[in-house]
């Protein structure tokens, strides 16, 4: 009795061992993706450092592998059954789950320092030295200038903000154009040479307000002040009241959205497995790296999870579109996401909810563009459409940097056509790709003239979203199901 005792025991331990080392596969390719997307945006140099080669495909290659795992896992497990390949790969990763473990467990841990990095520099560093892109910078000087009175959006205003905000934080640079100075820059120039075109521009515009040179830019338009409003209104009224109130920047709305996402993500796992959907959350480095540091893709992520959530809501789903016109109305990276919102609207509930939906999201866009839209109509209008009229160098981790000579046309028509392709798709195969119509969304980025590392740094999130509702769904028809031992 004694040894059986014993060997029972040995037999749970081991049972228990192989259940934490067990994690669900799909979590495994959340992760997988993660990785790649994150290497991906290491090997890309934010600054336009020169990357060719071998160093370019694989660059792009990495981004296209990380997309592809990230929307198998959002696929339901009856598509992916019908793959031989999924089978097989399914059975490898059973023989190879600790080192799966592992490899999670080092990008938790990497996650984790990042996070702690993020944490210091929105909390303890003042956003003269956490700022590192015009982005942040810009954000913050619209939203001040809204406080005391100000329209960003007047051109008289948006010249002295631009040089407000490079002063105020002197390690950013802002976004070149190709002309002037960098009219015949083959690829996008260092920021060594970014960084001394900025401060002659600040040199020359400060004689110049004060009345000791009349001369020319000496950049050539090398840097244009309107890119200092090239947002929607949302994108700075969202953080005025945070200033008004004592928030030292952007940065920390941002940290707190982002952990605010993570406890929810975790929780809208099924129970069993919440522990893995939070390890697999925090192991997103792309998020935590690319987009908490460098941008504000985490807001936008914000917005666009509540509007997926809410939009079959038999109560609430009218609030889905609210959402989604608030996120479109903070980042024009939210525009992408609409055609499939509302196409799985009108795939969903019929023409009549999908157009009411439209009128939703088109309200809410407007609610706080509308001031701003009557006082400077012209200059807002043209605001929106800068990333697409201004003269801006290739720059990307997607086909940009296979073909980065190639003009920006063939690059705008291969957009095009993926985002056909992709909203076809969406279309044909509406109820197997339904949960991962967000990821598809940023599918047309990796054919964009410039498809920075952080456009798809919410990709991880956008699939662990769609894994737990799969996950939920399928937990349900199992409690469902009758028995088959007491039929």
């Amino acid at each position: 009795m004694y040894h059986m005792t014993i060997h029972s025991s040995t037999v749970q331990r081991c049972v228990a061992m192989r259940l934490r080392l067990a994690f669900p596969p799909r979590y495994t390719l959340i992760a997988l993706g993660s990785a790649l997307l994150a290497f991906e945006g290491y090997n890309f140099s934010g600054f336009g450092l020169s990357v060719s080669g071998w160093g370019a495909a694989r660059m792009a290659l990495d981004a296209a592998l990380g997309l592809a795992l990230l929307l198998v896992a959002c696929l339901p497990s009856g598509a992916l059954a019908r793959w031989r390949w999924f089978v097989l790969l399914k059975r490898t990763y059973w023989r190879l789950r600790a080192l799966a473990v592992i490899g999670l467990l080092a990008l938790v841990t990497l996650s984790s320092l990042a996070l702690l990095g993020v944490a210091y520099e929105a909390l303890i560093l003042p956003p003269s030295q956490a700022y590192v892109t015009d982005t942040l910078a810009f954000t913050d000087e619209n939203a001040r200038l809204t406080l005391s009175g100000k329209n960003p959006y007047d051109p008289a205003t948006s010249d002295r903000a631009f040089v407000q905000a490079l002063q105020r934080f002197p390690h950013v640079v802002p976004t070149p154009l190709r002309r002037g100075a960098l009219a015949h820059q083959q690829g996008y120039p260092s920021h060594a040479l970014v960084d001394a075109l900025k401060r002659r521009y600040l040199r020359w515009e400060t004689a110049r307000v004060v009345g000791h040179t009349t001369s020319p830019d000496p950049t050539g338009g090398a840097f244009d002040p309107q890119t200092t409003h090239s947002y929607p209104a949302l994108s700075f009224l969202l953080y005025a009241p945070l200033l008004w109130a004592g928030a030292p920047g952007v940065l920390p709305f941002s940290l707190a959205v982002y952990l605010a996402l993570l406890v929810w993500l975790t929780s809208r796992a099924p129970v069993g497995m919440r522990f893995w959907a939070g390890i697999t959350a925090l192991a997103a480095l792309p998020l935590t790296l690319l987009s908490l540091l460098a941008d504000v893709e985490v807001v936008c992520l914000g917005f666009l999870l509540v509007a997926w959530r809410l939009r079959d809501s038999p109560r609430y789903g009218w609030l889905s579109g609210v959402f989604l016109g608030l996120g479109c109305a903070f980042r024009q990276y939210c525009w992408l996401f609409a055609p499939f919102y509302l196409l799985d609207a009108l795939l969903t509930s019929g023409w009549r909810v999908a157009l009411k939906r439209a009128g939703i999201t088109l309200a809410a866009f407007l609610a706080s563009n509308l001031p701003y839209l009557i006082t400077s109509p012209r200059a807002w209008f043209t605001s929106l459409w800068l990333p697409l009229s201004e003269p801006l160098f290739a720059h990307g981790v997607g086909l940009v940097a296979l073909f980065p000579s190639a003009p920006p046309f063939v690059f705008g028509v291969s957009e095009a056509l993926a985002m056909v392709g992709a909203l076809t798709a969406y279309v044909r195969w509406h109820i197997t790709l339904r949960q991962a119509g967000l990821l598809l969304a940023l599918l047309p980025l990796f054919f964009a003239f410039r498809s920075l590392p952080n456009y798809f740094a919410i990709a991880p999130w956008l699939a662990l979203y769609a894994v737990n509702v799969l996950d939920t769904i399928t937990d349900s028809s199992k409690q469902a199901a009758p028995n088959r031992y007491f039929v």
